[in-house]
């Protein structure tokens, strides 16, 4: 009986520890991440990871700013590969969160595109925005399992495509391939894109996770630099170059849409 009892003792915490390593559906995650990114405004901390001026930190309004301008920066450089002239007429940001890229990219546009999952976050992307006196901003909220909902409203051809901070955030990467399609079918033909993903640096950390939502929000998707380089070129972009960042684990892919016959 005592063998059995401690077989039994040993069978239940096996399966304990399994369900870690079990993937939970993918309905499961959505929904998770659904309701944390829904919760910016009851939630400082969800503030905080959706970049809200005044919240965690960015009550430093210079480190704030930094973020759009560092950005605008590489957009510049992008323009350079490219042989594109600024300005341009209208962009996307997929995750415009609290509006540290919008805010500073406003003056570069006429028409600015806002997609995002959480309603308070478009609302606080916006307020930045009428702050500074620019009316054209286009809020597209969409459902998570839905991210195409952003071809019905979107339906004119973007000079630009930027999506920072967001990439790691998604729930699994095969979703992240797919937004990049999006961006692709999004953008006229010479369109440029920003995208910045957490790259794999071989420690168990970064690893794609396939559970627990909540706890691994911050690295829950991570690409290798070739695979995602790879991934972008299945899609149809023309990779400029890749910028990274060591410190964060940040890789800053520097995109074009070829024209037809280019």
């Amino acid at each position: 009986m005592r063998a059995v009892f401690h077989l039994y003792g040993a069978v239940r915490h096996m399966l304990e520890i399994a369900k870690y390593f079990v993937p939970q559906s993918r309905s499961t995650i959505t929904t998770d991440a659904s309701n944390l990114w829904g919760s910016s405004t009851s939630d400082s901390h969800v503030r905080d990871l959706s970049h809200w001026i005044g919240e965690g930190r960015w009550v430093n309004e210079q480190a704030w700013n930094r973020i759009g301008q560092m950005h605008f920066e590489m957009f510049k450089k992008i323009c350079l590969l490219a042989n594109v002239t600024q300005p341009i007429c209208s962009m996307v940001e997929w995750g415009s969160g609290g509006g540290a890229n919008a805010v500073r990219f406003c003056s570069e546009v006429t028409t600015f595109y806002g997609v995002d999952i959480s309603s308070a976050n478009l609302a606080e992307c916006q307020r930045q925005l009428k702050m500074r006196n620019f009316c054209n901003f286009r809020p597209v909220l969409i459902d998570i399992e839905e991210p195409e909902q952003c071809l019905r409203v979107i339906e004119s051809p973007v000079d630009f495509f930027i999506s920072t901070a967001v990439y790691q955030h998604f729930p699994s990467k095969e979703y992240g391939i797919h937004i990049t399609e999006l961006a692709h079918r999004l953008l006229a033909d010479g369109g440029l894109a920003l995208i910045q993903i957490r790259y794999n640096d071989g420690f168990p950390r970064l690893r794609a996770k396939r559970r627990n939502y909540y706890k691994n929000v911050v690295t829950f998707a991570a690409y290798g630099i070739h695979e995602f380089w790879q991934a972008v070129q299945c899609v149809g972009f023309d990779p400029l170059a890749v910028i990274l960042d060591p410190s964060v684990c940040y890789a800053y892919f520097f995109l074009k849409k070829e024209r037809p016959n280019a």
